[in-house]
């Protein structure tokens, strides 16, 4: 059986660009990778027409190139993990208990800034509607707040 010497080079690009669209349909940044070594490669099968030197090639450059680098992707992973949104403006602020506060029957708003937002406490008690409470953080759609000592002087 006779081989084709270019088929070999054109076999390893078509595999960069199923690489590339596969890529470009997730964020894993593990294709891109294998497109890279892909396209090495096809410069190799340029130059030699051993199959075995070409896969072990393709195998070895896509475990380097990934291994490489992953600490750089978790790094930039984590760095991105908490995307800020306009409702974080809100932690930190005190807000007013407008419906009670009942975190075993799931029910509970306040009112920050002239929004109402549904409210579960950090405390083991029924807030009252009127108590004024400091906003810790958000849970999905809930804010999450602990009642502030307002003393009147």
């Amino acid at each position: 059986m006779d081989i084709n010497f270019f088929s070999l080079p054109i076999f390893w690009i078509a595999i960069a660009v199923i690489a590339i669209v596969v890529e470009g349909c997730t964020t894993q940044l593990v294709s891109i990778w294998l497109a890279v070594s892909a396209v090495i490669t096809a410069i190799i099968a340029a130059f030699t027409d051993s199959l075995l030197i070409q896969w072990l090639a393709f195998v070895a450059l896509s475990i380097v190139c990934i291994l490489a680098t992953r600490p750089l992707v978790h790094r930039f992973r984590a760095k991105n993990a908490n995307v800020a949104t306009n409702s974080d403006r809100y932690i930190g602020k005190l807000a007013e208990v407008i419906v009670d506060i009942n975190n075993a029957d799931g029910v509970g708003q306040v009112k920050v800034e002239g929004s109402v937002w549904s409210a579960k406490t950090t405390s083991p008690y029924v807030l009252p509607a009127g108590t004024v409470v400091k906003i810790d953080g958000i849970e999905g759609v809930k804010m999450v707040v602990t009642p502030v000592n307002v003393t009147t002087g």
